[in-house]
């Protein structure tokens, strides 16, 4: 074969690969079926300037979310300011800086679409070919950098489906491109917590009442509110002003005692929807034994069994901590070095549950609805015949009118001769019964001999 026959052999494969290559794209719109990293772990940005960064704006087809860089913490701007969770924030940023290219993506502008690459921003572009931008600002509003994320990228797992729908597949990567640029990658990270839902990235630390020595329900009708309240941690609670006819039971208030020992939140309301919820409809008043005190207010609840919640609390921490009368320099030196803790302990809880007042909060109702009882459902309850089963009633004692007996059956006239109540006898077990002499006998058969034999 000749040189130039070779060198054209060559070209032909080359060019016969390459259409197959665009034909396999395009028929499975636009995903790649193997993924080999061959860039050797290169960054998608070489320099992601991850300390200038003091703004984030998450913007889809139809939502967007901005998270700004406040003095204490990161903010949601969507909830006017309130608390961002950090660790998300911090672990995204981290994430991007570090984020490495598994394999470039040949493609051309017009097939963005397949990949969801287009601009959300575009009138023509709809949502589920649109991205979802991610961009980077400085504290002075300056774009940084950006990042467009497009589809999820699905590995098959070689084996069917166990729902149906042909072989099964795991999320393995996005792909992304440069907000300034045209090149498409594909990353080994999904994003999947990259949300526009601003409840999605709040801080959900909630209050966490501890070690409680009085609870009290106060609502609008006063005749059925009640206090509880225990002398020391081990104690169980008693009913305060309980009348002479009131039983409290014990295992109806028993887990009273870890009321609101992990509250959670959904949401924060702002705005014209934060007037609109009422939280006047039941308060828990409670006191703990470190001297916390808590109002908890909540309104009622919607058919999702959502209410909205607001809260006050105060403290009276110990300032000085009273000595024994025969401490040692050792035990008193060891003994105030845990007390500056502790009060340094009660101090950061109160400083960070008092950041929690003026806000209405979207919680499950959950948290109340074990607690929320009337002073009647907490006591005792009478033992009750069952419907339908009569009442026992001692032997030979007639009920007049007692609804599902019987009426009672006449007793026995006595015999003439007798005039005092005689004990009843017991009869004697009947004698064996012994057969007639006429009776006939059992015959039984006369067996002969066998006659001699001469």
């Amino acid at each position: 074969m000749g040189t130039k026959t070779l060198i054209r052999l060559v070209i032909a494969l080359a060019v016969l690969g390459g259409i197959a290559a665009i034909l396999h794209f395009a028929g499975s719109g636009g995903a790649v079926s193997e993924v080999s990293s061959s860039t050797n772990k290169k960054k998608v940005f070489e320099e992601f300037p991850i300390n200038e960064i003091a703004k984030v704006v998450i913007k889809s087809k139809d939502a967007s979310l901005t998270l700004t860089k406040g003095a204490a913490s990161w903010e949601v701007a969507e909830r006017e300011g309130y608390p961002a969770d950090i660790d998300p924030v911090v672990g995204l940023l981290r994430k991007i800086w570090d984020l490495n290219i598994v394999q470039p993506i040949t493609i051309g502008r017009t097939q963005y679409g397949r990949l969801g690459l287009l601009d959300p921003n575009s009138a023509d572009s709809k949502a589920e070919e649109a991205a979802t931008v991610l961009t980077f600002q400085d504290k002075d509003g300056k774009d940084l950098s950006s990042l467009w994320l497009g589809k999820v990228y699905a590995r098959s797992e070689g084996r069917p489906d166990p729902f149906g729908g042909g072989m099964a597949k795991t999320d393995a990567g996005r792909y992304v491109k440069h907000g300034g640029g045209n090149s498409v990658y594909l990353v080994a990270e999904t994003f999947a917590d990259v949300k526009t839902e601003a409840p999605e990235w709040l801080d959900k630390s909630f209050f966490k009442v501890e070690k409680i020595k009085s609870i009290e329900i106060v609502s609008a009708n006063k005749a059925v509110d009640w206090k509880l309240e225990r002398a020391g941690e081990e104690n169980d609670f008693t009913l305060a002003n309980a009348t002479a006819a009131e039983k409290l039971d014990a295992n109806k208030v028993s887990s009273m005692k870890a009321a609101f020992a992990n509250p959670q939140i959904d949401d924060v309301f702002i705005g014209e929807e934060k007037s609109k919820q009422k939280t006047d409809l039941t308060t828990f008043k409670i006191v703990t034994f470190d001297d916390f005190k808590y109002e908890i207010s909540v309104g009622a609840k919607n058919d999702l069994n959502e209410l909205p919640l607001s809260l006050k609390v105060s403290a009276e921490l110990p300032k000085e901590r009273k000595a024994g009368a025969e401490e040692s320099d050792e035990e008193k030196k060891k003994l105030d070095t845990e007390f500056a803790d502790r009060v340094a302990a009660l101090r950061k809880k109160l400083d960070s549950e008092k950041k929690l007042e003026g806000h209405v909060f979207k919680v499950r109702s959950f948290i109340v609805d074990s607690i929320t009882k009337t002073r009647s459902e907490l006591m005792e309850e009478e033992q009750k015949a069952e419907a339908g089963q009569p009442e026992e009633v001692a032997p030979g004692v007639s009920l007049p009118g007692l609804p599902g007996l019987p009426a009672p059956a006449p007793a026995p006239a006595p015999a003439p001769e007798a005039t005092k109540a005689e004990a009843p006898k017991v009869p004697k077990a009947p004698a064996p019964v012994t057969p007639k002499a006429d009776s006939p006998a059992p015959v039984t058969p006369k067996v002969e001999a066998p006659a001699a034999q001469n």
